[in-house]
Order: structure tokens, then sequence, then C-alpha cells
């Protein structure tokens, strides 16, 4: 008899632990994420995860508004799997909230098979209404590689996300500008591209979108066409210019000498110019009330080399080796020449860039960048406020050039621009002062 209740308690023991130890009988319940900010519009479908270690059994989802109620999501089909994802159309009603009670139960045998059971309730803000945007004044034209600027309204109460977007793929940033709502932004032509559409984007966060069309012409001749130049490289210049770069660089030197030249002119070319966009993308003003700018004239008396969007044909021996848009201008006067500030800046970056050379970045407002490379000796450095008529530089021939001149370029958040339009004060007042002006008369009247 005292070995049956030995054996009868071996057995109860056995079936505990196996029921408490086996993958049969786990406990944990199933995983619900509702991927949701905490808004809707009842357009966007609601997209749900449920998974669980062991396997889904079934779920449903409830939704209620106020005296509204209907499960929209229900299933106990077998073999679901560990993983249910979820895309809800959620029923059109008029509510100012909803609520979406989750429930979801597993395929283990614990609490005698009925299995492990989730539930999650989550309350999301209804908003069908899309944000108000609207154009407020901008610059009349916009040409090829060239600068423009626009004044922009934009209010929701649950605003996520405004901007303006070029081409469909080019975002540029607004700046808060005198009155709550309102905003401006400097915004370019991308000089690769051969057409130009400007789309002012807002978007709330319960996915609403508006999207308001920016009218420019365009401006075709004179400055805003590509132009072609060729140019001729020799040994010399491979070997005294090009390899020093792409040490300096620290790029492995190959041994032909074409190739040395294509790593200088096109890979570590593609390098330097990313670390410029990085240099000159992000906007520092949390708000602007003006915006005034003198014309730039960084190398009084000199001549200009070379122009922006010079498309360079480098033939070595005759023959064509490769090629590269000159995205700025080339001015040159005496060696080591003085290179002036002409406008109020703070001084972001001053250093050696590879084809560059010795590069110094400024920042003016709104977005607006100007650099001066190939520099012999920074003056100014980095951090430092800079002002009018203030020498901030000595121009040089460091980097992968002929000889001793600045190369200027103008940037608008990462985007290089025609730099002659910045150099031209008339171009500057009609184009970007008098737009701001007027936009912020409108406001405030």
């Amino acid at each position: 008899m005292k070995k049956l209740w030995i054996i009868i308690l071996i057995l109860i023991a056995g079936i505990i632990g196996f029921v408490y130890f086996s993958p049969m009988f786990e406990k944990e319940p199933p995983k619900i994420e509702v991927l949701t900010n905490g808004y809707t519009n009842l357009q966007k479908p609601i997209k749900i995860i449920i998974s669980d270690n062991r396997g889904i059994k079934s779920y449903e989802v409830e939704l209620k508004a106020g005296t509204f109620e209907e499960v929209i999501a229900k299933s106990a089909e077998p073999n679901m799997g560990k993983k249910v994802i979820l895309n809800l159309k959620l029923p059109n009603i008029n509510a100012n909230q909803i609520q979406l009670n989750i429930t979801a139960t597993d395929t283990s045998k614990w609490h005698f098979f009925r299995g492990n059971t989730a539930r999650k309730s989550v309350i999301l803000i209804v908003d069908k209404n899309a944000p108000n945007a609207e154009i407020i004044n901008n610059s009349y034209a916009i040409g090829r590689g060239g600068s423009a600027v626009a004044v922009v309204k934009v209010n929701d109460e649950n605003l996520k996300d405004k901007y303006i977007l070029i081409n469909n793929k080019y975002r540029f940033n607004l700046t808060p500008f005198v009155k709550k709502g309102y905003y401006a932004s400097l915004i370019a032509w991308p000089y690769n591209e051969n057409n130009f559409d400007a789309e002012l984007i807002a978007i709330d966060k319960a996915g609403n979108i508006t999207q308001t069309h920016i009218p420019f012409y365009w401006k075709t001749k004179g400055i805003y066409r590509l132009k072609n130049k060729k140019l001729t490289i020799t040994d010399s210049f491979i070997e005294n210019v090009a390899k020093r770069v792409l040490i300096k660089s620290g790029l492995q030197v190959p041994n032909d000498p074409v190739q040395i030249f294509k790593l200088e002119n096109e890979t570590l070319r593609k390098m330097n110019e990313k670390e410029l966009f990085n240099l000159t993308r992000n906007i520092y003003d949390d708000k602007i009330d003006s915006f005034y700018i003198n014309r730039f004239n960084p190398l009084p008396g000199s001549a200009q080399e070379a122009g922006f969007m010079e498309l360079r044909h480098y033939y070595y021996k005759g023959r064509e080796i490769s090629k590269a848009v000159h995205k700025g201008v080339d001015l040159a006067k005496i060696k080591h020449a003085k290179v002036y500030a002409n406008n109020t800046g703070t001084v972001i970056a001053t250093k050696y860039i590879g084809i560059y050379g010795n590069t110094m970045v400024v920042y003016h407002k709104l977005g607006l960048y100007t650099t001066y490379s190939h520099l012999s000796q920074f003056i100014a450095k980095k951090g430092d406020k800079v002002r009018k008529r203030e020498v901030i530089a000595r121009t040089g021939a460091t980097g992968g050039v002929f000889g001793d001149h600045l190369h200027f370029g103008v940037y608008i958040q990462g985007f290089p621009v025609q730099p002659r339009e910045w150099m031209d004060s008339r171009w500057i007042r009609l184009n970007i002062i008098k737009i701001i002006k007027d936009a912020k008369r409108t406001i405030l009247q």
C-alpha cells in the first residue's frame, strides 16, 4: 500500500512537472502592438501586430466611440502562426476620439487548455481636417542653380511637419517668421535638375496632408545655363597636386596616372561634396523677424577665372578622362590676398576638405552659407562671429588647384547655388529682401 502511494505521488509530481515545464503549457500571454502616435483620420489603416512564441489561436478587435460599438476584426482560424499583422480600415464615423479594445489568445494548454489571453486598449484622437497651408509671398522667378525665397502660413492644432518640397524629392525646412504660424525659407533649384517645381507640404499627426503649389517663372538664359570648359591635365599636376591631395585625404594612391586623377576628381570629390552638404544643411535660427544681406564681394578687385555650373572636361594626352561640375566661382588677385566677410555670420568650420583644400564655412541666417576654399591661412576661427569688412582668411593653393585663388561658394540648406546672384545687390534686393519685407507687412497689417 505504501509503495502504491509512493507511485501515485511520483505520478502526480511528474504530471505537475510536465504541466509546469512543458512548452505546451507555457504561461506567457501574446504581445499586442498598436503602431500609432495616438491620432487617426479614419482613412489611413491602423497597423496592429499580435505575436506569441507558441502560436496565436484567436484575436478580436472592438471599436468603441460613445454609444457606438463594433467588432471590426475577428479570427479563430487554425494555424495562424506566431505573428499576425493587421492593417485595419476603420469605419468612417462621427467622433472626436475612438477606443480600440484588442484581445488575443495563444495556443498554450495553460489555464485548463484555454490558453493565455492578452488585452490592450488604445484611445485615438480623430482628426479629419487637413492643415491650412497658404503662400504669403515668394520670389517671382528662379533659374537653374539659382535661389529664391518663400514666406508661407501653416496652421493646424495637430501639426506634425511642414516643409517646401522641390521636384518631389528635395526638402527645404521652414524657419518661424514674425508671428506664430508663419514661416520663411530660402530655396534652391538644384543645378543637376532640368526642371523645377515647388510645393508647400503640411502634414498633421493624423496623417492628413495639404500640398500647395508655389508658382515660379523660370529663368533660362545667361548664368543659368550649363557651360562646357576643356581643361588639360599634365603629369606634373597629377604628381604634385592630385597625388598629394589623395595622400593627405587618406586614400590609397593608384599607380596609373589616369586612375590617380579620376580617384581625386570623382571619388574624392564626391566625398568632399557630401561633407560640404552635411556642413551646410542645418538651420540654426529658432525664429527670424527680418532678413537683410549685403552683396558678397570676398575678394575686392579680383578677376573671375571660373564660374558656377561649368561642366569641366578634363583631357590627358589628348584624351578625355574625367568630368566634373564646378560649384562655385573662382576669384584670383594676388598671392595670399585678403579674404573679406561681407555680412554678419558665424564660422561653422575651418578645415581641410580634400580637393577644396583649407575651407572656411560661414552661416548667415535662414539656411544661407558661404564657403571659402583653397585658403593659405585661416584668420577667423570656428565659432567666431564675423562682420562686414572683417578679414577672415587669405587665399592660397591648397587642395586640387592649378594656382593661388579663392573658390567662393554659396549654399542653401546643403545645396550649392549660383554665387553671382548673391554678389549682385540689385538681385538680392528685388528677389530676396523685398519679398520678405512685403510678406512681413502683410502679416502685421
